[in-house]
């Protein structure tokens, strides 16, 4: 098993991905701190090594109290942002109201956290942040002019972050998911099909060579890798978890 040590932070950790995250870094040696506004789901992750921080990461100084918090805890080793938002909708019919809470929940917060959390890894040495995109930053469906914008922007500013960071010894990828099962794929599966969202998640499946749509667990292994020291010379780069469905577009 991969091993993680000092403090890493996840964000969107009261289910989906975050929450295996949260479960596999503290698995693998990590002290966690668990953020999410949810704050009924992160009480059913606390633990010795699991602490959770109820906060709106769209804000800022709720991404301050995280950073701060984890800096209490420990040395500061690695970030994952992980927290998303997929609303539906063209520039035509979204409402700005929902771009802008796509545009803040996928993008604004990996900036406002990371500013708060780089300041602590780099007084203890440096450390790794992985950022949360997409499949949906190469190739797009219909319908997600928003989400797919966000995630576009997030393998960007993965880019200019680890140049940015890199003299400071911090470390900075992305993971591009395919279909993963999370809350959030079986509510798009229910907005596509209520009366039987399972052919539609079927149907996703069918959609990557493996047959079959992933388990967050899959993607907590991968940011585990990406944030420990057995990546200690991987920056500035994505990373497809994606069960071979862009291979196959």
């Amino acid at each position: 098993m991969t091993q993680l040590s000092g403090v890493v932070i996840v964000t969107g950790a009261a289910s989906g991905i975050g929450k295996a995250a949260a479960l596999h870094f503290a698995d693998c040696g990590a002290t966690v701190v668990a953020a999410d506004i949810n704050a009924e789901g992160l009480a059913a992750l606390a633990s010795d090594h699991i602490h959770g921080v109820a906060a709106d990461i769209t804000k800022s100084a709720e991404c301050k109290e995280i950073a701060d918090k984890a800096a209490s805890l420990g040395r500061v080793t690695g970030l994952f942002n992980c927290a998303g938002l997929e609303l539906h909708g063209t520039v035509v019919s979204m409402s700005e109201d929902d771009w802008g809470r796509v545009v803040a929940v996928n993008l604004t917060a990996i900036f406002l956290l990371s500013k708060h959390v780089v300041p602590h890894m780099e007084a203890g040495g440096g450390g790794a942040i992985v950022n949360m995109s997409s499949v949906q930053a190469h190739i797009t469906q219909a319908d997600v002019v928003a989400y797919a914008a966000t995630k576009g922007a997030v393998v960007s500013m993965t880019r200019a972050m680890a140049i940015d960071h890199g003299p400071q010894n911090i470390r900075v990828t992305a993971i591009c998911p395919g279909t993963i099962e999370t809350p959030l794929a079986r509510s798009a599966a229910r907005l596509y099909n209520p009366e039987n969202p399972a052919a539609k998640i079927a149907e996703w499946g069918a959609k990557h060579t493996l047959g079959r749509i992933g388990q967050p667990i899959e993607v907590a292994r991968l940011a585990a890798f990406l944030l420990s020291s057995d990546a200690s010379f991987i920056t500035g780069s994505f990373h497809l978890v994606d069960g071979g469905m862009l291979a196959m577009l």
